[in-house]
């Protein structure tokens, strides 16, 4: 029997490090990209988040809980996986914090019961997904993104030159500044005219920078911004160079000519650049990211973190699963998002959400 249990371990592994390798693969040009952030808040979790009370679990001799995905989320994860050990110490629960493009695949491939990722997946992530099961996988929204980190899953910004006068722009005027739809119905917006800056601003062209697909902060921004519509075909899409980002490529190329305009991260302000206010609505309140406005998603491209799990149509989810994510979702949980002190906790408005949304399974 204990030569079985150990030739399955085996097998396990060599499927995991194939998925892991395969999905490397495929995140190659973020291989660069920081692990680590300096803290940057002392945010706590909201007391009327309710206290994890652990549920009964049967657990079988050797039964595993297998929690596989994003490296930059890896400390809260920990946390979360020392809350499931204390309370079921006949579980194993394991960890393997390699990236996020580790976790589709491994939730995917049966290897992974959670998949923690820094994103939203990518399309070809969640294709492959359902190429096998034929239903998505199931997300839970489990932190809020920084407020501006390159370490960390963070709030994205629109940057333009520093001595352009635009005090706002609204999400509808990004997607006609940057898709050749315009799915929230404003016609072209192509000069600075045309969102009202006069003298010489007014025939300036808008110079537009962004990154190559595929990328989750610029699959995000297409989804959100541009409701999933076709760029223009005149984006420079940058790349970054060694170990400098992109999106910093973006503002050396936005202190060449004037008039650029490019969504990035706080931490890609350069001396040339500086962040707009956003608005969801033209005409709307104007909010620049701060650690408040991050937190309580008023700033309109604040960002989630998730984790996602495999349960079919009508079906019920596995206890264990249903009780990692309830830790989650709980006080104690997001105290392990708040130790971070880069990520930041759910409002209670969002963890009752998805705590009624995982009820339901």
């Amino acid at each position: 029997m204990q030569r079985n249990i150990d030739m399955s371990r085996v097998a396990r592994s060599w499927s995991l490090s194939l998925a892991v390798s395969t999905a490397l693969l495929l995140i190659s040009p973020a291989a660069n990209a920081l692990k680590w952030a300096e803290p940057s808040h002392n945010l706590q979790p909201d007391r009327r988040l309710p206290k994890w009370q652990p549920a009964p679990l049967e657990v079988e001799p050797e039964e595993a809980l297998n929690v596989v995905g994003a490296d930059v989320m890896d400390e809260m994860t920990l946390g979360w996986v020392k809350l499931m050990r204390r309370a079921y110490p006949l579980l194993s629960v394991t960890m393997e914090a390699r990236a996020s493009g580790t976790g589709g695949p491994a939730l995917t491939a049966g290897i992974a019961h959670v998949a923690t990722v820094g994103r939203e997946l990518l399309p070809a992530e969640e294709e492959a997904f359902v190429a096998r099961y034929g239903y998505a996988p199931t997300a839970f929204r489990v932190a809020t993104g920084s407020v501006g980190s390159l370490g960390k899953t963070a709030a994205s910004i629109v940057m333009v030159d520093r001595d352009n006068p635009i005090k706002c722009l609204s999400l509808p005027q990004l997607d006609a500044i940057y898709s050749s739809q315009s799915k929230r119905g404003l016609p072209p917006i192509r000069t600075w005219g045309d969102l009202g800056l006069s003298g010489g601003w007014a025939q300036q062209p808008i110079r537009l920078y962004g990154l190559k697909h595929p990328n989750g902060i610029e699959w995000y921004f297409r989804q959100v911004v541009m409701n999933g519509g076709p760029y223009r075909d005149d984006i420079e899409f940058v790349k970054g160079r060694g170990h400098v980002h992109a999106f910093n490529v973006a503002a050396e190329k936005m202190a060449e000519k004037s008039g650029g305009l490019t969504y990035a991260l706080l931490a890609n302000i350069q001396k040339n650049t500086r962040p707009v206010a956003l608005s969801m609505q033209t005409g709307g309140p104007c909010v620049m990211p701060t650690t408040r406005t991050v937190y309580d998603h008023s700033y309109p491209l604040s960002r989630y973190v998730y984790v996602f799990v495999n349960v079919a149509p009508g079906k019920k989810l596995e206890p264990k699963v249903r009780e990692f994510v309830r830790a989650v979702l709980s006080f104690e949980g997001q105290k392990q998002v708040a130790d971070d002190r880069v990520y930041l906790p759910l409002t209670p408005e969002v963890a009752a959400a998805e705590l009624a949304r995982l009820n339901a399974l």
